[in-house]
């Protein structure tokens, strides 16, 4: 299912939450949209998900519009979404095959076909045998995929996850994330992610839109923003990745005046080296290492230049001509 954006506008009072926004979510894609907290992430997926409506501007479901409907044709549109947050949302008075049969119940489904339906499921999460479970004794992991296998239980054509990994550990994160991705290929779903977390949209999305104050600051592919990334709050979102000690490693308490970033075949290459002996510069390295980010590696270093202006021009000039993205007071 592709979804469109356009100009979408949404206020409480005096606090502009979504401002002017337009963009396009491919069908058959991991999306992400990032935001620190404020930003309005949680306001722009209750926009797209149809859980409320626009002050302004259009949400299109492939050719059609949706931010109008009303009544039976909203009812029946919702139907083809899934939802999963942050807390789960799981209903304790149930057990996990319970909680999975809920939505179906909802829509007066066959009970022979909820049954089937259930152990399929808990068989596609990984949950298989576990249905009779009680909620109370699931794990965070557990409980997140009892969750996922009740937003595809009727089927939907997109899956919304709102902060759906900000409550697990970094193992149980990527474990989920992996599921999803599997999910996605497998069945063919536009799934949207809302997250303040890099390490999501590194890990998980095709395409990112970066949002700050209700707008759209920067949107394309993940490998291409992490490679050159332009705005402000983008920059802040990498410079924290540096503390994940799985991919970037920092020996420095420094920060580092220079962070070169460099893509594909350039990771393998001695850069750095050619670079101090053709120019003689020298180089204070803080901080490096490889990410992979879809099917690219992508490389950081933070690092200061010397000895003097004269050999940072000369340093930054050939990194340059080496292909190097530099960020930095140059």
């Amino acid at each position: 299912m592709h979804i469109k954006l356009v100009n979408l506008k949404r206020d409480y009072g005096s606090l502009h939450a979504v401002q002017d926004v337009s963009l396009e979510i491919p069908s058959n894609t991991i999306y992400g949209i990032i935001g620190k907290s404020g930003a309005g992430k949680s306001t722009l997926v209750r926009l797209v998900s149809m859980l409320e409506k626009p002050d302004a501007g259009e949400v299109w479901y492939d050719n059609e519009r949706v931010d109008n409907l009303t009544g039976g044709a909203l009812i029946e549109k919702r139907r083809h979404i899934g939802m999963i947050f942050q807390n789960f949302n799981l209903f304790s008075s149930r057990n996990a095959a319970g909680n999975i049969a809920y939505p179906m119940e909802i829509c007066a489904m066959d009970k022979a076909y909820i049954k089937n339906r259930v152990n399929e499921l808990l068989s596609l999460v990984g949950l298989e045998g576990r249905g009779d479970a009680p909620i109370s004794t699931l794990s965070g992991g557990q409980k997140q995929r009892v969750a996922i296998a009740r937003a595809l239980a009727c089927q939907p054509d997109i899956l919304f996850c709102d902060e759906a990994t900000s409550a697990l550990d970094p193992q149980t994160t990527r474990s989920i994330l992996a599921l999803i991705k599997e999910l996605q290929a497998k069945m063919n779903l536009t799934v949207v992610m809302i997250t303040h977390q890099m390490e999501v949209v590194r890990d998980a999305c095709e395409r990112v839109a970066v949002l700050e104050s209700g707008r759209i600051v920067e949107e394309g592919l993940v490998a291409d923003i992490f490679a050159n990334p332009r705005s402000e709050v983008t920059k802040d979102f990498l410079s924290n990745l540096t503390n994940v000690k799985d991919s970037i490693v920092r020996w420095s308490t420094e920060a580092g005046r220079f962070t070169l970033r460099f893509r594909g075949g350039s990771t393998d290459e001695p850069i750095i080296s050619n670079v101090a002996i053709e120019t003689g510069a020298t180089f204070n390295i803080r901080a490096a290492g490889v990410q992979h980010v879809g099917d690219e590696e992508l490389g950081v270093m933070v690092l200061d230049i010397g000895p003097d202006e004269e050999h940072v021009r000369l340093a930054v000039q050939l990194l340059k001509k080496y292909g190097v993205i530099i960020e930095g007071d140059v």
